[in-house]
């Protein structure tokens, strides 16, 4: 099975994270949003892996090639930002009549990704129900959760089966053929060539598309986001589980659970929960729970609660959540 991740956003939600940095290399629980995915997605990761790449590809391509060197990856850029449709028909010559399964790299996606494909269906779309789904795109189902049409941010709670970004088809081709006819015809979504165009043409011609839910999705594309995502990882088991006996080898106290890079110095502070400190950053007189603090920032004498703290960045005073991007210096009296 060949894998598509498109990774070309601008991701100015993220701003000011992003103008130095892609948004897929934004870090939460001890590592990025797309290394989460490729990590839970590993036991698909055995043939191709096609990364679609645009603002910051260099880095993107980078960072991957060395933390995941074992995959066979690709780099395909997309130089217009045309929207979702667009970027895989950048990958139109990898799309043959064998299964290939799209993954959008802005979220954390744990799924039986192997038990994904169905016997009976030409496409299988993950889902996750929720309770308000109105800013969200829904699928419309029946009782044998097959895919009768799809809602971009319903008006009410009627259907609530939200889609998780990863989509697999029995035959790209067909896949392919479907964004070349959206693509002839022009037809757009606020300027853009958006997936659910294509799939609503497979429906047209008869295909059949499931849902599936998935273990859990979590969405990465917003601070607040960013935030609830690092909460929900944590609380999961993906922080440092010797945190409490690092923090009695130390002058600080940890309350679990948080992520505490090796190399972090750690002085006089009080951590979490739902704290993560990365490589290189030194934290003395605080107070963080609930944030993020990135690689090489110096944070002392701060109270930090819902805090987004870029790389390098140094921070000194009694702020109690802010959203810092890389190589800042602030200091507060």
């Amino acid at each position: 099975m060949k894998i598509i991740i498109p990774l070309a956003g601008f991701g100015t939600r993220m701003r000011p994270h992003t103008w130095s940095r892609a948004k897929p290399l934004l870090n939460v629980a001890g590592n990025t949003i797309i290394g989460h995915l490729l990590n839970l997605m590993a036991e698909i990761t055995t043939e191709e892996v096609i990364f679609v790449v645009g603002y910051k590809g260099d880095e993107i391509e980078a960072w991957i090639r060395e933390h995941y060197p074992h995959l066979n990856a690709h780099f395909v850029v997309q130089e217009e930002a045309l929207g979702q449709a667009h970027a895989i028909w950048m990958c139109r010559d990898f799309l043959d009549d064998g299964e290939v399964l799209v993954a959008f790299g802005d979220g954390v996606v744990n799924a039986l990704y192997k038990e994904i494909p169905e016997a009976d269906a030409d496409g299988v779309i993950l889902v996750q129900e929720m309770e308000d789904p109105r800013t969200f795109g829904v699928v419309v189902t029946d009782e044998n959760d097959v895919v009768h049409d799809f809602i971009e941010k319903p008006d009410g709670f009627e259907h609530r089966q939200v889609l998780a970004g990863i989509y697999w088809f029995r035959n790209g081709r067909s896949l392919r053929n479907a964004i070349q006819t959206i693509i002839e015809q022009d037809r757009r979504t606020k300027g853009e060539f958006y997936l659910v165009d294509a799939y609503k043409v497979m429906l047209e011609q008869g295909a059949v598309i499931k849902a599936k839910p998935t273990i859990f999705w979590l969405d990465a594309g917003k601070p607040d986001f960013m935030l609830s995502t690092n909460q929900r990882l944590l609380s999961l088991g993906y922080g440092t589980q010797d945190a409490i006996d690092r923090s009695y080898a130390g002058d600080f106290t940890v309350v679990p659970p948080v992520f505490l890079h090796e190399t972090a110095v750690i002085d006089q502070c009080v951590v979490g929960p739902f704290a993560s400190i990365e490589a290189g950053a030194t934290v003395k007189n605080s107070v963080i729970r609930n944030s993020i603090i990135d690689a090489g920032a110096y944070i002392e004498n701060c109270v930090l609660d819902g805090a987004l703290i870029g790389e390098n960045v140094r921070l000194v005073g009694q702020p109690k959540a802010m959203f810092i991007g890389d190589n800042s210096n602030v200091e507060v009296g």
